[in-house]
């Protein structure tokens, strides 16, 4: 948001869909300040995670708060599937949500209701931050069905073998693969870089491409991310704070020489 309190474009979804990668980092802790900081080093979105972590949505309106008059682009991961909490959610006012655990076409189109105003949607209108307390109201109620994003985690094996119907549901706008997760569904947790989960990693990406869908996933680090990049990915989380925090940390101590 801008000093006057009110949304700018969507600058994350424009990009996705005129080809450019987008590049983000994964905020676990609650603290303003490392929104705040994240939100100004040269990240195109940031991902705040409300589903493995105890954040809870005052932390989240207080650190998307913290990113006002920033260039980033910001996204919830709600814990799961449920409207009640995607609405709570939207209120505080990020620019997309990513919902987890989609594996069928009927679980895609309850995200989407839950994220779209109607007649789309059952989105519920109330007056908060993203609608910079009704100041903005007729503003936001415009616009959002078009430039809130609605972002899909593919993480188990039955919803790569649904994707092709997942992609056909109207009102999605982007995917993200969840390897971890995947790799669990396919008895092999933990084993990301196994065969047979890399091979349910292409497909996705496959399907995506086909339908001109912008597809996302975790990298890690940059070597990784560049090897993503190179296979057609769009949307890539390139770390999570705490381990940019530890590495870091850890890269300094072992070069001291006591």
């Amino acid at each position: 948001m801008n000093a006057k309190g009110q949304r700018e474009i969507n600058k994350l979804k424009r990009d996705l869909y005129s080809g450019k990668v987008c590049i983000g980092g994964t905020i676990t802790m609650s603290n303003p300040v490392v929104a705040e900081i994240m939100s100004r080093i040269g990240f195109d979105w940031l991902w705040f995670e409300t589903e493995h972590t105890a954040m809870s949505i005052e932390s989240v309106l207080a650190m998307l708060q913290a990113t006002n008059g920033s260039d980033v682009s910001t996204i919830v991961r709600v814990p799961w599937n449920d409207k009640t909490i995607i609405k709570r959610i939207l209120d505080t006012g990020p620019d997309g949500i990513i919902i987890p655990l989609v594996n069928t076409k009927e679980e895609a189109e309850e995200a989407v209701k839950a994220i779209k105003y109607p007649p789309l949607g059952e989105r519920g209108a109330g007056l908060a931050r993203a609608q910079c307390y009704g100041m903005h109201m007729g503003e936001y109620l415009a616009t959002s069905n078009d430039e809130i994003m609605t972002i899909l985690m593919i993480e188990h094996i039955q919803a790569v073998e649904n994707i092709e119907e997942i992609l056909r549901v109207k009102g999605v706008d982007s995917i993200m693969i969840g390897a971890l997760d995947l790799s669990g569904s396919m008895g092999l947790l933990g084993q990301t870089s196994d065969a047979r989960v890399e091979n349910a990693i292409q497909k996705v990406l496959a399907a995506c491409k086909a339908v001109q869908m912008p597809c996302g996933i975790i990298a890690g680090s940059p070597e990784a991310a560049n090897k993503r990049i190179q296979e057609g990915f769009q949307n890539i989380i390139l770390g999570i704070d705490v381990l940019f925090l530890t590495s870091g940390i850890q890269a300094s101590l072992e070069q001291i020489k006591k």
